[in-house]
């Protein structure tokens, strides 16, 4: 039970993941990206180990409807999975399966695909769609948040009488490295993307910090210099 937006950038070539879920560990369960190549997410009754064979199968040069049929045949009950998929050309395949819990779906955007389950109705990822695309100008990793963020605030999460917290959220971003290049995972919170968007607006600053540190650890300023630095910059923009 969640809702995830899949997506490449065109500006980049990266692949980017948005997902919130009632489930505690939802970024660890669905994604699966690879620098500049290609992209699958598995959702629903999710099972890890979709993303592993469907990215073996992209790296062998399938195409994303070869590799939703091969998973789809690989796997007995695919009727409780949804699964995306975004091949080295951008062409995307998805597949609901039929006992996936109301309301699911997924909707086509442009280069990303928005899609979830036991959702409030079709416009929580309408509104995840349409915000995703309406800041077309901002930072990657930001329009991922900012679509999540969207979805929670269209009605998110439905259960049979209730509506349902997100409880798990995360933002993966891959492309320049054989890593991630932006990973921030919220786990186990009553109000997960709230959370989610704290840690993402404190990171946002140290993340090129980070990355110089690694390519020159010799002359890097140390973390809490670092952190020191941020803190009388913020006090001097704030008049303090």
């Amino acid at each position: 039970m969640g809702y995830s937006l899949l997506a490449r950038c065109p500006q980049t070539g990266h692949f980017g993941l948005a997902v919130a879920s009632y489930c505690v560990t939802a970024g660890a369960l669905t994604d699966g990206l690879c620098a500049n190549i290609v992209a699958l997410s598995s959702q629903g009754y999710a099972k890890p180990g979709n993303n592993a064979l469907g990215l073996r199968l992209l790296f062998q040069g399938f195409t994303s409807e070869a590799v939703l049929a091969a998973l789809i045949e690989n796997d007995p009950d695919h009727a409780y999975r949804q699964i995306v998929v975004i091949d080295r050309k951008g062409t995307i395949a998805a597949g609901n399966g039929t006992r996936l819990r109301a309301w699911s779906g997924h909707v086509l955007g442009d280069g990303c695909v928005v899609f979830g389950d036991m959702l409030a109705g079709p416009e929580v990822l309408d509104a995840m769609r349409s915000a995703f695309d309406t800041l077309s100008s901002a930072r990657f990793e930001d329009r991922l948040l900012r679509a999540l963020e969207a979805g929670r605030d269209a009605g998110g999460l439905r259960g049979r009488d209730n509506r349902l917290a997100e409880r798990s959220a995360g933002v993966v971003v891959c492309g320049d490295f054989d890593y991630y290049d932006w990973d921030l995972r919220v786990d186990a919170q009553p109000h997960a993307l709230a959370e989610l968007r704290r840690v993402h607006d404190e990171y946002q600053p140290h993340a090129a910090y980070y990355i110089e540190r690694a390519r020159n650890p010799h002359n890097a300023t140390p973390a809490m210099e670092f952190a020191d630095m941020l803190q009388r910059g913020r006090a001097a923009g704030n008049g303090g």
